[in-house]
């Protein structure tokens, strides 16, 4: 019963964590979130108050107090003319605090009228009620930025595994703080950030789910390479899964072979935990300049792992604090892989998750029309296990005229539901004062941008409105794969001229282009979402254009519920499984 209780525990902490995550991916101001994170902390964790100190620009006289919600009796007080947050002289702070921002090290007082470091904060500790306390120093680019410290009482428990949480939510303050504090100079950095947590966060999502260590490394040198520009990426991790070592390679040129392996003795045989070098000291034609970030494991402080990419064109402390970043994480994610090994499936975020998907069903539903005799449209939907953004709406708006949109929010999770939601009913209302699609799409992105900028979203899509009368089809692309097409010869038109625009939420101020097609000489319309694209088999082939192309020109005469068996039948023989990352959706346009 107590294994079934620290499995609960440990699910909650991982949700929470990744909660936390979100709301740092979602926010550029840590100000409006710093109160909600540490009430998501401290739901999972014995300390039953926190609070958070700053430094500003690198000013050790004062820390601010700028998140005291959790405390009875020192005032809560913000000048908005001044940095927000109390100001209070840092001299008057216990030494034990000192100490901590000093070293850059987490300090414990299990005692505080035990303690001599904490004499002078006895009398603090009786009136707000606590007798323990720990200070976790917020570091950016290797600066204390400020402290987050935690009050226990005589009745808070905590342990190692506690602390390695609570640290790990200090990580992420941190980087909140970092984002926040950065000017209009270093807007792409912010992006590059924000890039680098979601990454992350999807990705420890996929390793909570499928346990697959390799396929989370595989994804993470994937990424380290494209965000830090570099033309090739290494991770190695020791000790992991009983093995003595993991290794994962990623090269933008497709390379089978790593050029870093060779040289990574003399790369990684410097002191420092992380570092970058422009110039090549290596005498190795085959790497211009690299930069590396050591993974140290949070409990025996050894190094269990090393990030290290090549040839970028220039490598900047942005690109190093980004990698301390992954490293930091990768820790915390290989800490909970070992978790994932001896426990049961994680019930509390699967619950959610399929409250979702069954949302998502929802909205999609009383989309399929059969508008005449001879023509039908239809559609399949296969969700992921993780909730994702594919989404399909058709609206018979009059007698002649049929409007129905395919869209793919970029994402997966609450997140991607939500935006869901929102281009339904924006669609809805659109599709009945539009009299294009082209309009409708314009007017979307009007709607929809200052919401999906401010959630770091995007979304391509399809709008397509059949006239009955005229048997038109007119079509609008917002970045979307163009549909495929089959004649009434049963070959693929392939003129097809279905300009792209811009995804929706990317740019202000886009207008987008209408393509009128006649369905005379259509059999079939089929538009998709890349899920169905990107499956892959045993070989790690993906099942491609070239595939879905030839499966329904070899299906299309047969009625939709058959075609949809076949299709079901075809994915699951070429990856050799019926369950799948990303969500399939397939929209059809019989025209018998």
């Amino acid at each position: 019963m107590i294994d079934n209780d620290n499995d609960n525990i440990d699910n909650y902490k991982m949700k929470n964590l990744v909660d936390i995550s979100a709301m740092v991916t979602q926010s550029l101001n840590f100000f409006d979130i710093k109160d909600k994170i540490i009430e998501k902390m401290l739901e999972v964790v014995h300390p039953t108050k926190a609070c958070v100190n700053l430094f500003y620009r690198n000013n050790y006289e004062y820390a601010y107090l700028v998140c005291s919600e959790t405390l009875n009796e020192i005032p809560d007080f913000f000048d908005v003319k001044t940095p927000r947050g109390v100001k209070i002289d840092f001299n008057e702070y216990p030494k034990y605090i000192h100490e901590a921002v000093a070293k850059k090290e987490i300090v414990y007082i299990e005692n505080i009228f035990e303690d001599e470091r904490s004499i002078d904060e006895r009398d603090l500790a009786k009136i707000e009620g606590y007798i323990g306390r720990i200070v976790f120093p917020l570091v950016v680019n290797y600066n204390v930025v400020g402290f987050m410290t935690c009050f226990l009482t005589e009745e808070d428990k905590i342990n190692e595994y506690d602390i390695d949480f609570i640290s790990s939510v200090s990580s992420l303050i941190s980087l909140s703080i970092d984002i926040t504090m950065k000017n209009n100079n270093t807007h792409m950095l912010v992006h590059k950030l924000r890039g680098a947590i979601s990454s992350i966060n999807e990705a420890i999502q996929k390793l909570y789910f499928n346990n697959n260590i390799n396929e989370f490394l595989d994804h993470l040198s994937k990424q380290v390479c494209h965000i830090t520009n570099s033309k090739e990426s290494i991770i190695i991790t020791e000790k992991v899964d009983n093995k003595n070592k993991l290794f994962s390679f990623y090269s933008v040129e497709g390379k089978k072979q790593t050029n870093i392996y060779p040289i990574i003795g003399k790369i990684l045989s410097q002191d420092s935990i992380g570092s970058y070098c422009n110039e090549n000291k290596l005498n190795y034609k085959e790497i211009n300049n690299y930069i590396y970030y050591k993974i140290k494991d949070k409990d025996s402080k050894s190094v269990i792992g090393y990030i290290v990419c090549a040839n970028s064109p220039n490598y900047t402390e942005d690109d190093l604090n980004i990698l301390s970043i992954f490293a930091r994480q990768l820790s915390v994610a290989l800490k909970l892989y070992e978790y994932n090994l001896v426990e049961v499936k994680h019930k509390i975020l699967e619950n959610e998750l399929d409250v979702l998907n069954k949302q998502q069903k929802l909205i999609m539903n009383e989309s399929k029309i059969k508008y005449n005799i001879d023509n039908e449209l239809n559609f399949y939907h296969k969700p992921a296990k993780v909730v994702g953004g594919d989404f399909y709406h058709a609206i018979k708006v009059s007698d002649d005229k049929i409007v129905y949109i395919l869209a793919d929010v970029m994402g997966h999770g609450i997140v991607s539901n939500y935006a869901v939601a929102i281009i339904k009913g924006a669609f809805k209302v659109l599709s009945r004062t539009c009299n294009s699609p082209g309009e409708i799409m314009t007017n979307l992105n009007d709607m929809l941008y200052d919401e999906f900028d401010k959630m770091g979203i995007f979304t391509t899509c399809l709008v397509s409105m059949i006239d009955i009368k005229e048997n038109t089809i007119t079509i609008s692309n917002a970045g979307h794969y163009s549909p495929i097409i089959i004649k009434r010869d049963s070959s693929i038109k392939r003129d097809l001229n279905c300009k792209k625009g811009i995804p929706i939420g990317v740019i202000e101020d886009v207008s987008y282009e209408n393509n009128v097609l006649s369905l005379d000489e259509c059999s079939m319309i089929c538009m998709y979402t890349d899920g169905v694209l990107e499956i892959k088999n045993k070989s790690k082939e993906e099942y491609g254009i070239s595939r879905l192309e030839k499966f329904i020109k070899n299906n299309y005469t047969n009625n939709q519920e058959v075609i949809i068996e076949n299709l079901k039948d075809e994915l699951e023989e070429f990856s050799n499984k019926d369950k799948y990352d990303d969500d399939i959706l397939i929209v059809m346009l019989k025209n018998n």
